[in-house]
């Protein structure tokens, strides 16, 4: 049984890390939408923004999004769950990752209000401990080795394949000048 918990838990691990990676790899999309000059303008008063206006700023993508996910509830209960559903994900991928945008922007004077920093600490605690035990597990040492060598052996491929095509081209170019033509 205890064997089953401790997957179990890993299971949910690796589920709660997977979904991390991808917010942030949504919120660098909105880093790229915030080079727009109006967005930048935008992000540059967020950053500026006092410790509690910063704590603040947190909660509007939670106040903007509740009444779409109501919406989302209403279609669920309302026969159409795909729609439902697909709305309800949406709102949370886009929510979840503009938050984590947002806490880019405003780390510094969030944490230097003093609870913050410390749930701060604790997460971040909390997170290292289960990639050190995501990453200790058999299965994912195997994976991630199979995956460095997959991308060794792509790079080297692709490093023959441009020096092939380079080769190919100088050796095309040489000793086949065209004859200059003289005019009638």
């Amino acid at each position: 049984m205890a064997v089953l918990l401790r997957w179990l838990a890993l299971f949910l691990v690796a589920i709660v890390l997977a979904y991390e990676e991808l917010q942030w790899r949504l919120a660098a999309v909105y880093a790229l939408l915030g080079r727009l000059p109006i967005l930048h303008q935008l992000e540059t008063a967020v950053t500026r923004l006092p410790p509690y206006g910063a704590l603040a700023c947190f909660t509007l993508p939670t106040v903007f999004l509740f009444p779409l996910k109501l919406m989302a509830v209403y279609w669920l209960g309302g026969g159409y769950p795909m729609l439902g559903l697909s709305t309800m994900v949406a709102a949370k991928v886009a929510g979840t990752a503009l938050v984590a945008r947002i806490f880019q922007l405003t780390r510094p004077a969030l944490l230097t209000i003093a609870w913050v920093r410390w749930i701060y600490d604790r997460v971040i605690a909390l997170r290292a401990a289960a990639y050190q035990l995501w990453r200790s597990l058999p299965l994912v040492r195997w994976a991630r080795q199979r995956w460095r060598r997959l991308k060794e052996t792509v790079a080297r491929r692709l490093t023959r394949a441009e020096s092939a095509a380079a080769s190919r081209n100088s050796s095309s170019t040489r000793g086949h000048h065209s004859a200059p033509t003289t005019p009638d």
